[in-house]
């Protein structure tokens, strides 16, 4: 009889145990997807804030009239982010048009002011990633 009642004493110390650690291990299954649910969030959120930023800013350039020789000849954005070209470099001559060689030998006539734009476009898609990336490894990279 004594050893009957041990056995059931001990197997029911060891499933008050074993529920013990389940509950702990669900807690932390809850909360690390609490935490992952929590980072997918803040990473959509900056990437809509960076393309909604950026939408504005290539808006604003797109409707910026482009002057021979000169990029963003009006300073529409404040950001600070974008700089002003004043002038051509000194030896470069104005053109209405510029020939781009490709890998194949042949040659293509682009106009200046669509190089222009396409260059500015480019800075811009440049920053905003740089942007975008160095906000997503902060995100990534505290203990939360």
């Amino acid at each position: 009889m004594a050893f009957l009642l041990g056995l059931q004493m001990g197997q029911s110390r060891l499933q008050r145990q074993w529920d013990a650690e389940k509950q702990t291990v669900q807690i932390a299954q809850v909360k690390q997807e609490l935490h992952v649910a929590d980072v997918a969030r803040v990473q959509n959120q900056i990437s809509k804030e960076i393309s909604d930023d950026y939408r504005k800013k290539s808006s604003l350039l797109a409707n910026r009239p482009v002057v021979a020789g000169r990029v963003l000849d009006k300073p529409e954005i404040s950001s600070g982010d974008l700089s002003a070209v004043s002038s051509n470099a000194s030896g470069v001559t104005s053109a209405s048009a510029c020939s781009i060689p490709f890998t194949n030998g042949d040659q293509v006539t682009i106009p200046c002011e669509q190089l222009i734009k396409d260059a500015t476009q480019t800075a811009l898609m440049l920053h905003e990633m740089q942007r975008w990336y160095i906000r997503q490894v902060a995100i990534s990279s505290c203990n939360c």
